[in-house]
């Protein structure tokens, strides 16, 4: 079968490697279609995130889905041919975190597409019968592919406690911004304001429901939001660029008393911020590792419409074409926002 494979800093190359069996309670997987998200762009242009670090050639891809191509011994309440969205990640289910509900934050946790493990931009994948979340027919595989994402958005949304009436601002209008927009506007949210440098995003932001855009490199952010707020600024900022600067602008933006929630994953190792600004405010800070528990709420807000996941891709591409993907998307060019590798 065909992969694309991972072999050092921009260098993706589509491989023909060996079609994998399933074993005792595992899954085969046709896969349709992938996301291409921002950690993935990570790997290509750095090599690593934090210590994660590429030291072998590794498949990409996390944000899958298709259809089920055969089952394993022992795999129960599936069928061949039923379509499933992928949950990427394997966690212990032993530890402390899986125990108490939180296996997103298993310290032992496997993750597709992250060192040491593969990923789904390939024509079939082995994964755990866990791993299979089944979605309704109306579904496409845009729409599938999209609920992985989605779920951070869910996840970030939950601890935030977005409330009715809330002010909420989302720094960067990337995949993961728009998804905590959505999320956040589904939830009552009364003023969404969403910053970034690129007029395009912010006007699709503005197309799928924000009330207020700020071009970052025209206007001052901050100035901007506290004019549209009268002076009261956002209930809850979800930060969610991969720059350094999306911190300190998130401070800036939340009111005092605030919630930001920092779903961004910035190049740099290092983050430096004026630390009297979230302390003068007592903001509450919580960083957002991936999701968790949040793939029956992602399908039902995409099922009943009142999130349109759809309208992210910008970008549909065979895996001949997924190295020009990357490009694109690491330069942001095109006017890419979500492209969409289809083994």
């Amino acid at each position: 079968m065909k992969a694309l494979v991972l072999h050092g800093i921009r260098d993706l190359r589509v491989e023909e490697v060996r079609k994998p069996r399933p074993g005792p309670g595992q899954v085969l997987v046709r896969v349709r279609a992938v996301g291409l998200c921002g950690s993935d762009v990570h790997y290509y242009t750095h090599g690593r995130i934090g210590e994660q670090v590429v030291r072998e050639p590794m498949i990409v891809g996390h944000e899958g889905a298709g259809e089920v191509a055969a089952l394993g011994p022992g795999v129960e309440g599936l069928t061949v041919g039923r379509r499933v969205a992928i949950e990427p990640a394997i966690s212990c289910g032993r530890c402390e975190y899986c125990v108490t509900g939180r296996p997103n934050l298993c310290p032992t946790v496997r993750f597709c597409s992250t060192p040491p493990n593969d990923g789904l931009m390939c024509e079939f994948a082995v994964i755990e019968r866990h791993q299979c979340v089944p979605i309704p027919d109306a579904l496409s595989w845009d729409e599938a592919a999209m609920l992985e994402p989605l779920q951070v958005g869910v996840h970030a949304g939950n601890l935030a406690g977005v409330r009715p009436g809330d002010t909420a601002a989302v720094v960067g209008a990337g995949c993961i911004g728009l998804a905590c927009m959505e999320v956040a506007r589904a939830a009552g949210a009364g003023r969404i304001i969403v910053t970034d440098k690129l007029d395009y995003r912010l006007k699709l932001a503005r197309k799928l429901g924000a009330t207020d855009t700020i071009n970052v490199d025209k206007k001052d952010p901050a100035g901007e939001v506290s004019r549209l707020t009268g002076g009261r600024m956002a209930d809850v900022v979800f930060e969610c660029t991969n720059r350094a600067a999306g911190a300190p602008q998130a401070w800036g933006l939340a009111g005092i008393g605030g919630r930001v929630m920092m779903a961004g994953i910035p190049e740099e190792d290092e983050v430096s911020f004026d630390s009297h600004t979230p302390r003068r405010k007592e903001l509450l800070v919580q960083y957002v590792r991936r999701s968790r528990h949040a793939a029956r709420q992602a399908i039902d807000l995409v099922a009943s419409k009142r999130v349109n996941v759809a309208g992210w891709v910008t970008h549909r591409v065979p895996l001949a074409g997924a190295k020009k993907a990357f490009d694109m998307v690491a330069d942001y060019a095109d006017g890419v926002l979500k492209a969409v590798i289809l083994p």
